[in-house]
């Protein structure tokens, strides 16, 4: 491999034999190098292949800022996202998680901790996301020598989230919003406290994401009989008139109209989630 460019002593960038440009990593690997020069192998530690054009800019212009050492950190903390939630991550996650660590590290050195006010929403709607999160701490303070917050936990996950939907965090921001929302009409209909650790709880919730990503975005399906829809709502008075509710509250504050699919769906997990509660 060719050097193409040196932007620093740790960080050269050369092309594979499609001409893809790639991003190389490594202490020293631009040290006393001079473009034309072969990339020394045995130094490289990371190797950066982004697909998005303008995401991989982004990337540039934000390494150019940013660390070795964070950079570094970054990458092992997006390789255990990937890993342990089994889901697709927007490479994107490369230039804003890098950038909060790097932001991060200075609020600490400043004694500055910042509460995330969607904590509460982050550790019960996306569990998975909080649990990687809170692991990601411990390859930090390896990585780095530095002792997160736990309030960190909660900011991570919320880039995990993000770069799942692949949306702005604004849309993230909304969803969880949305989440809290319905679950208060769902409390306050029912006037009951949900088990939070339950199954049921976590299937009702993980389907109620779904959902809510869906009236964000103002993306809704229709694929249910009408018979079907009949049958569940003869069945299930009393989650239908709570769905009714949800239904009312999102189409006056988030101009959006509930399928019956939609219905139906959140119908029989709300049903089965209440079952045990109440029985």
């Amino acid at each position: 491999m060719i050097i193409k460019q040196i932007f620093n002593n740790n960080i050269v960038s050369t092309e594979d034999d499609k001409n893809q440009e790639l991003l190389i990593l490594g202490k020293g690997i631009g040290f006393n190098s001079k473009v034309g020069d072969f990339v020394d192998e045995k130094r490289i530690e990371k190797i950066f292949r982004l697909q998005d054009e303008v995401l991989y800019e982004k990337f540039k212009a934000t390494i150019m800022d940013v660390p070795i050492d964070i950079l570094q950190a970054t990458d092992d903390v997006v390789t255990l996202a990937r890993m342990q939630l089994g889901k697709t991550i927007s490479d994107g996650i490369y230039v804003s998680l890098s950038d909060h660590i790097q932001f991060a590290v200075q609020r600490i050195q400043s004694d500055m901790i910042i509460r995330n006010p969607l904590s509460w929403e982050i550790q019960h709607f996306y569990k998975a996301e909080y649990d990687v999160a809170k692991e990601a701490l411990n390859i930090l303070k390896e990585r780095l020598n530095i002792e997160f917050p736990k309030e960190e936990i909660c900011n991570i996950a919320l880039h995990f989230v993000n770069a799942e939907v692949s949306d702005s965090m604004n849309d993230v921001t909304r969803l969880m919003q949305l989440l809290q929302e319905i679950m208060n009409i769902v409390k306050y209909h029912y006037n009951v406290e949900l088990d939070e650790d339950s199954v049921n709880y976590f299937r009702f919730t993980t389907h109620l994401k779904y959902f809510c990503q869906r009236v964000v975005t103002h993306s809704s399906y229709e694929d249910v009989e009408e018979y079907l829809y009949e049958i569940v709502k003869k069945n299930y008075p009393e989650a239908f008139a709570c769905i009714h509710k949800i239904e009312r509250f999102i189409r006056k504050n988030y101009q959006y109209d509930m399928t019956h699919s939609e219905q139906l769906y959140l119908s029989l997990h709300l049903a089965r989630l209440m079952k045990n509660r109440i029985d």
